[in-house]
């Protein structure tokens, strides 16, 4: 007997979320989709508060709502890919437990990527700061039409879509999922949206940017890996290093200088919250952030450094790290 999939999977990594999570639940209600059509896969990353309890409590309103549990916490791309594996759904996305849809959201997407016929669709999001709301939108101007991906990853002079890494963003169709493209690198401490995002970009045929109700990203929680001080912010530099081998593989040298400006550009970020990191992690992070820039042709490297500004380069420069 051949079991019929559901039209959208919504993979939600949960780890001691008992306190957002009936919000991110609740969102899923008002989606305009049959619920039953709707499924919900949470997985349930070691947590020690009430996450279960909520679960239980939410199955009665979600009747596709599925979890599983790690008995030991497994990082986010561990629960994030264990929830890939475990979706059953035609399409498949991301909701973290601390954010929620607007209404009508999901099936704004289905319907546009039923009709654009893509491999994933790209939506903007809206960030939420306490009471206030700031709209971000996708940095591509052509939307509701099918686009090739690889345009979405140049020039270096702006953010372009393999800029914009919020998973929840991106609606996936079964057919990248059976690809392998939307797992994540678990080996990647941090920034495996990074990773994540170029190999999106690299891997797939045809994608869209729609004006989708979108999805409401809560900043400014607390415990946020963002705002860490610790080891994992070096993150950035494996998920780099990770796509410059990709690219070199596959002979596409001619991202090699985006890649080389996103590491710069993000250096430079962390160079202004230096007061956030012990020394021993500030070393450590210049030391490997020498060895990344080291690693492309020294002509990429001089075009990028007069690009990026002799102010960011100054104090790039003042921190330890030689362009």
């Amino acid at each position: 007997m051949t079991v019929s999939r559901p039209q959208v999977s919504v993979v939600v990594p949960a780890r001691d979320a008992a306190g957002h999570l009936p919000d991110a639940l609740g969102s899923l209600q008002r989606q305009d989709l049959d619920l039953c059509e709707l499924e919900v896969v949470v997985v349930d990353d070691g947590s020690t508060d009430d996450t279960l309890a909520v679960l239980e409590e939410a199955s009665s309103r979600l009747p596709a709502l599925r979890w599983v549990h790690h008995r030991t916490p497994q990082g986010v791309s561990a629960a994030r890919n264990r929830g890939v594996r475990e979706a059953r759904g035609r399409w498949v996305t991301f909701l973290d437990p601390d954010d929620w849809y607007f209404p009508g959201h999901l099936a704004a997407m289905l319907d546009a990527a039923e009709r654009y016929d893509v491999d994933f669709l790209v939506c903007d999001q809206v960030q939420a700061y306490g009471h206030e709301r700031r709209r971000v939108r996708a940095p591509e101007p052509r939307r509701h039409v099918p686009l090739d991906p690889r345009t979405g990853i140049m020039p270096t002079s702006r953010s372009t879509m393999v800029n914009y890494v919020q998973v929840s963003s991106r609606f996936l169709s079964r057919r990248v999922v059976d690809d392998g493209l939307a797992v994540f690198d678990e080996h990647l401490p941090t920034a495996e949206d990074r990773e994540w995002a170029w190999r999106l970009l690299l891997g797939t045929h045809r994608y869209a940017v729609v004006d989708a109700p979108g999805y409401v990203y809560r900043r400014a929680v607390t415990g946020s890996l963002t705002d860490v001080g610790d080891a994992r912010q070096l993150g950035f530099l494996e998920a780099y290093d990770t796509v410059l081998e990709r690219l070199r593989r596959d002979g596409l040298d001619e991202y090699e200088p985006k890649v080389l400006r996103d590491v710069l550009a993000v250096l430079h970020h962390h160079v202004s919250r230096r007061s956030a990191y012990p020394a021993d992690v500030w070393d450590a992070m210049t030391a490997r952030a020498r060895q990344t820039v080291g690693r492309f042709d020294k002509q990429v490297v001089a075009r990028q450094v007069a690009a990026l500004g002799p102010e960011r380069v100054r104090a790039v420069r003042k921190q330890g790290v030689p362009l």
